[in-house]
């Protein structure tokens, strides 16, 4: 009965216990570690058996104070997790990681770090923060962070979704972020040579990890994860990145992210802190897209990227009941038609797609459907006056 599962539960936590101290000790000695560290995959309850990216505040309660996340990671009582997660530090500052020899040994380290990281209270989940950062640290013990990352991502969602105060997502956050910026200089130390296809399918699984977080409802701060990607879309690329990822990543991660928050608004609960985030995911829009230009202008399929961008931006702009959004998606789309006329976008007479029209026509064509008070606009003027010759038999000639 329920008395049973309490007694099962404290003998499972007071092992746990007892393996990580003894890792601790045998620290120094080779493969000590690595043999301890397995028996903690031999426990029940399911410690080390995370499944994915499953957010822990959703499980059921467990009878003892405690929860358990639906991917078999549980979240321990206050009091066992702050003990583990002391043990785990203890264990990891002995050794300065030297004794996590094996990529297996990492790993399962990493998932009991994540079940208690969701710790009911705040000194249990910071524990299991502390213990998630020493390991991730020390991942160069193991195996390449790149190699790890694709067990590893869904373990840090589990955890930052697990976070039940603004503070203890903002470290969970962080923590990505900082796993983020350790894959890019690992990758980036390739003497120039472009990033293989294992670190763009990495670097896609992160972007799309944190739009993932900042549409999660139930995360008690998405600003976090939001401002995470903007960094991440915005900075310095990898030594020659293709325009096409960068394109993968408007397709994959940020486009899909705006039309999830446009969705979300309809039903928002509330509806100031939705729209709010609607205007954040505008302007990580705006920025990224005038942030890589310069490459996404090589690409053929531009047009479409763009004609999406508008797009987007459009159904925004007609979000209902949103007067905050009516006000600031004009000025943004101001902004970008201005940066872009700038840059040249629109200089060319060459026809995009199967359509007999130049960018700049096609940009004409739309903006005066969706804000006809731009196209008429004293700053936008020059712009439209250039596509105008575009339409003349030379170029459909050429």
């Amino acid at each position: 009965g329920e008395r049973g599962g309490m007694f099962a539960a404290a003998a499972v936590e007071h092992a746990s216990h007892c393996v990580l101290r003894l890792a601790a000790r045998l620290t120094h000695r080779e493969g000590a570690v690595e043999s301890t560290v397995r028996l903690l995959g031999r426990l029940p309850a399911g410690f080390t058996d995370a499944a994915g990216d499953v957010p822990g505040p959703s499980a059921a309660a467990d009878g003892r104070g405690g929860r358990r996340g639906e991917g078999g990671l549980p979240v321990l009582s206050p009091k066992a997790a702050a003990a583990l997660g002391a043990e785990m530090a203890a264990m990891l500052l002995a050794g300065g990681g030297a004794g996590l020899a094996t990529r297996g040994t990492w790993l399962g380290l990493v998932r009991f770090a994540a079940a208690v990281s969701a710790s009911a209270d705040e000194r249990g989940a910071r524990a299991g923060s502390e213990a998630l950062s020493s390991l991730c640290s020390h991942s160069a013990h193991a195996c390449p962070l790149h190699e790890s990352l694709p067990e590893l991502w869904p373990l840090l969602l589990l955890h930052a979704r697990a976070c039940r105060t603004p503070a203890h997502c903002e470290r969970a956050v962080g923590l990505m972020a900082d796993v983020h910026a350790r894959l890019r200089e690992e990758t980036a130390g390739g003497g120039g040579e472009a990033p293989s296809e294992e670190w763009r399918a990495d670097w896609l699984l992160v972007l799309r990890g944190f739009c993932s977080l900042c549409l999660d409802t139930r995360l008690p701060c998405r600003d976090a994860p939001l401002l995470a990607l903007q960094r991440a879309v915005l900075a310095g690329d990898p030594p020659a990145l293709p325009p096409a990822v960068w394109a993968e990543a408007f397709e994959q991660a940020v486009f899909p992210l705006l039309t999830e928050l446009l969705r979300q608004w309809v039903a928002a609960t509330d509806a100031a802190e939705q729209e709010r985030l609607m205007l954040r995911g505008v302007t990580l829009l705006s920025k990224a897209f005038l942030h890589h230009l310069s490459g996404l202008l090589s690409l053929r399929s531009f047009h479409l990227l763009w004609l999406r961008a508008l797009e987007l931006l459009e159904q925004f702009l007609r979000a209902p009941q949103s007067e905050l959004l009516a006000e600031a998606v004009p000025e943004t789309l101001k902004n970008m038609l201005l940066v872009m006329g700038a840059s040249g976008a629109f200089e060319s007479r060459a026809r995009v797609g199967d359509t007999p029209q130049t960018l700049a026509q096609l940009t004409a064509a739309v903006v005066e459907t969706m804000c006809p008070q731009l196209s008429g606009s004293p700053d936008l003027a020059g712009l439209w006056h250039e596509a105008q010759p575009a339409a003349a038999p030379a170029v459909a000639a050429a």
